[in-house]
This record gives structure tokens, C-alpha cells and sequence, in this order.
């Protein structure tokens, strides 16, 4: 049983892969597998890695699955880890080069009597063509912090995070699945784990980001199609399961807007959008922002 799982899902990749191979040849670390979840490519992806095993130092596993989206492999992947963490690197980015070591070393400094209440080590990432941190530095005794207090200090230190997590944590959260769309936001587990879980937070840094893929996620190509219902679950899902935060969580405040413009550009019916969410309130100030949602949308001349 390794230390740590490296999970990458991929999808048509075979272009950006041997980025995550290199980096994880040049580890210092060497207690980990590369567990790949093939979501139905169509590339010669099964290829490369079939041709990275037969060279690598370390083990490889490959599992080929239909195409249904990355959160569909990561749900995959799940029965298929058998190590105590799991680090998930996406097929665009690498990791840094002592980040494993540095991901172990982190668990190590983790209080074994707070060993509990941590379900992740949440390291940094760092920008692949400036060299610089992305986001703010996380503050000196943020690991004190328990509950609410932490939750509340680290949205204020916002930017992209590389999280190492507990697998018998993500176990118990699995990523929800939908007909219409092949896209689900990370954040509607994360956040859900993150009210009965607080993370390890360090600046140390576990991966370097890129943003040279014209197909990734958030250069916007991939899944445009269903875009805007892929937004309107994400607005759903906060104000059904993070609605106490409100008063601190500016995603929750804006989700009352974005749940009644995603329902419009998406073409929801508006019965269905009130028969998702869970709570009268909800429903009332949902309802009082379809006008400005509308208002909004013919500003912007978005069509729908």
C-alpha cells in the first residue's frame, strides 16, 4: 500500500500527459502510484501510458471508463485507491518537484491528537508562466482555527488550491451525478465535507498551474453546451447546503441571483428551480430575483 495515490482523470489528453509523467519522475518521494482514469478518449492516450509503465520507477494503473464527465472518473477512482491519501493532479498540470515530499511531510506535522478533524492538507499552487504563488498566502495559526472560524479565515485567502485528501473521508461524499450535464464543480463536495471537516493549510507548494490548454475546463471550451445548468446546480447546491453562511460567504449571496439567471439561460422551468431548493426562504428570495435577474440578462445580451 503506497503513501499516497496521484490521481489524474483525463480526457483526451495524450498532449499534455507526459507534463504530469515528467514531474513525477523528477519526485524526491517515492512512496505513491499514478492511478490514470481514462474518461473515454478517443486519443492515443491508452497508448502513452501504456508506454509510461513499461519505463517508469514507480507503479502505474490505467482503468478506461465511458465518457461522462471528470467527476464521473473521480467517483470512478474512488473503490480503486488503496492508499490512505489520494492527490489529484489534472492531465494539464505538473506537480512541483519535492511536492510528495513535501505532502508527507505535511501529514507528519498534523497534531496526532487533531488528527480527526483534518480531511485534507491544503497546499499551493503555483502559476506555471509567472513563477508566482496563486492567491493570497495563507496566515501564520490558521491550523488553530476549528469550524466556522477556520471556514470563514480561509475564504478570505482566496486562489487555486492543491488539496491531498483522506480517501475514507471522499468515501463518504461522493460527487453527484446529473443527465444533463457532464461537468459538476468540485466545490459542491468540497464544501460539503469542508462543514464537518477543517484542512491542514500550508504554502507550500504541491502543483504547478497551467493555462496553456485550450481545452481545459476554465479556458471555457470544454462543456459550454451545458454550462449554464452546470451553474444552476452549483447555485442550488449552495443554497440548499451552505445557506448559513451567508452572512460571510459571498458565493452563497450570489447564488441567490445566479440560481434564477442559470434557470433562465438554461431554460428551467421555474417550478422545477422551486421545487430544488430545500427551504421557504430560499424559494421567496429566488423568486424576488427574477426580475433583476432578467434585467441583468437583457443588459448583458446574453440570449437564451
Amino acid at each position: 500500500m503506497p503513501f499516497v495515490t496521484v490521481l489524474t482523470p483525463t480526457y483526451n489528453r495524450a498532449h499534455t500527459l507526459s507534463r504530469v509523467y515528467e514531474s513525477l519522475c523528477a519526485q524526491t518521494f517515492n512512496d505513491f502510484e499514478w492511478l490514470v482514469i481514462d474518461d473515454g478518449s478517443s486519443d492515443s492516450t491508452k497508448e502513452l501510458i501504456e508506454g509510461f509503465t513499461k519505463q517508469a520507477s514507480f507503479p502505474i494503473r490505467y482503468y478506461y471508463k465511458p465518457n461522462g464527465g471528470r467527476h464521473t472518473a473521480l467517483n470512478y477512482a474512488l473503490d480503486k485507491i488503496q492508499s490512505p491519501y489520494v492527490l489529484n493532479i489534472d492531465s494539464d498540470d505538473a506537480l512541483a518537484m519535492n511536492a510528495l515530499q513535501l505532502v508527507h511531510d505535511a501529514w507528519e506535522r498534523v497534531p496526532q491528537d487533531d488528527y480527526d478533524r483534518f480531511w485534507c492538507v491544503s497546499g499551493r499552487c503555483q502559476e506555471a508562466s509567472t513563477g508566482k504563488l496563486v492567491g493570497k498566502p495563507y496566515p501564520d495559526g490558521i491550523n488553530t482555527l476549528i469550524g466556522r472560524k477556520q471556514h470563514k479565515k480561509i475564504l478570505k485567502y482566496p486562489g487555486e488550491k492543491s488539496c491531498c485528501r483522506k480517501i475514507e473521508v471522499l468515501r463518504r461524499y461522493p460527487f453527484p451525478e446529473f443527465s444533463d450535464t457532464k461537468f459538476v464543480s468540485e466545490g459542491m463536495v468540497w464544501e460539503k465535507i469542508n462543514q464537518h471537516y477543517d484542512q491542514f493549510c500550508t504554502n507550500d507548494i504541491f502543483r504547478i498551474y497551467y493555462t496553456d490548454s485550450t481545452d481545459s475546463l476554465t479556458s471555457g471550451a470544454m462543456h459550454s453546451s451545458m454550462r449554464w445548468r452546470t451553474y444552476y446546480y452549483v447555485a442550488q447546491f449552495y443554497l440548499n447546503e451552505c445557506f448559513s453562511q451567508i452572512t460571510y460567504n459571498p458565493t452563497v449571496r450570489r447564488a441567490l441571483l445566479s440560481v434564477s439567471r442559470c434557470a433562465l439561460l438554461s431554460h428551467t422551468p421555474m417550478k422545477e428551480v422551486l421545487g430544488g431548493l430545500s427551504a421557504w426562504y430560499t424559494k421567496v428570495l429566488v423568486c424576488l430575483g427574477y426580475p433583476l435577474a432578467w434585467i441583468i440578462l437583457k443588459f448583458q445580451r446574453i440570449p437564451y
